[in-house]
């Protein structure tokens, strides 16, 4: 092999530079569709982990749990807007607040996607000491945008479920 062989050629470097780019102009919108999937999926998961750990604890402990979307200072906000945030506590007097630090079971940080927002049908949840939810069924939305990216509804029993909406659909208020 002499010197004259062992390097790249121009041609060669920009072949190979051509082919990178078209992949990733093919590849990186799906990427991208992908990962605001999984963003998606991950707030849904969020919320319904909550959801089952306030049943679960109004059940154990024989006390009234709430789950409300939360302001700064870790109390239940005046709207049902979730994309802030939002708090577990137990609520042994009634009042929907959480009363000390020590009810406070678990504070959920909003999503870090800058364009999923998330509402709820009711201001807040609260599980009655058998678990079941007090009122009528409740969901909570995902949007992304102004589309509907999923819901998690929880009915009188207490019981969680998510759905997939069709694509489309848009985000309702």
């Amino acid at each position: 092999m002499t010197r004259k062989d062992a390097g790249l050629t121009l041609i060669e470097l920009l072949v190979t530079l051509a082919i990178g780019a078209i992949t990733l102009t093919i590849g990186l919108p799906t990427f991208s569709g992908t990962l605001q999937h999984m963003r998606v999926s991950t707030t849904m998961h969020r919320v319904s982990a909550d959801l089952a750990l306030a049943r679960n604890t109004a059940i154990m402990r024989r006390s009234q749990v709430v789950v409300c979307p939360r302001t700064a200072d870790y109390r239940c906000r005046s709207d049902s807007d979730w994309s802030h945030g939002w708090i577990v506590f137990t609520d042994d007097n009634g009042n929907r607040q959480p009363d000390t630090e020590q009810h406070i079971l678990r504070v959920t940080d909003p999503p870090t996607a800058r364009n999923l927002a998330i509402t709820s049908s009711r201001r807040f949840l609260r599980y009655q000491r058998d678990g079941r939810s007090a009122h009528s069924n409740q969901t909570v939305r995902v949007c992304n945008g102004t589309q509907l990216a999923g819901s998690v509804v929880i009915n009188n029993v207490g019981r969680v479920r998510s759905s997939r909406p069709d694509p489309g659909t848009p985000c309702p208020g």
